[in-house]
C-alpha cells in the first residue's frame, strides 16, 4: 500500500488544552514528513455519531488508518515522534 491510503484522524475538542499544543506540532510535522497522508481533523462536538463510533472516549486521540483498518491508536498521552514512527512504518511496508 501507499502513503495516500494513509489515513490520519486527530480526535479534538475545542476546550482540550492539551489539544490545542499538540494539533499544530503534530499536524505540521505529519504534513512535512508525509506529505501523502490524509489528516482529518475531527471536533468531538461537531461529530458526535462519527466519535462514538470511532470508540473515542478521552481526547485527544490519534487513530492511523490504512485502507479502512484501523493500524495504530494513540490517546491521551503520546508524542508526535511516536506518531511519526508508526506513519514511516506503514510507509515502508
Amino acid at each position: 500500500m501507499e502513503t495516500q491510503d494513509i489515513e490520519l484522524l486527530f480526535f479534538t475538542s475545542k476546550t482540550c488544552g492539551v489539544c490545542k499544543v499538540l494539533k499544530p506540532k503534530l499536524l505540521e510535522a505529519v504534513q512535512e514528513n508525509f506529505s501523502k497522508v490524509n489528516i482529518r481533523v475531527v471536533y468531538v462536538e461537531e461529530e458526535v455519531e462519527f466519535t462514538g463510533q470511532s470508540m473515542v472516549f478521552t481526547l485527544p486521540v490519534v487513530i492511523i488508518k490504512q485502507g479502512d483498518k484501523e493500524m495504530y491508536r494513540f490517546a491521551r498521552s503520546f508524542s508526535v515522534y511516536e506518531i511519526l514512527e508508526k506513519l514511516k512504518r506503514l510507509s515502508q511496508l
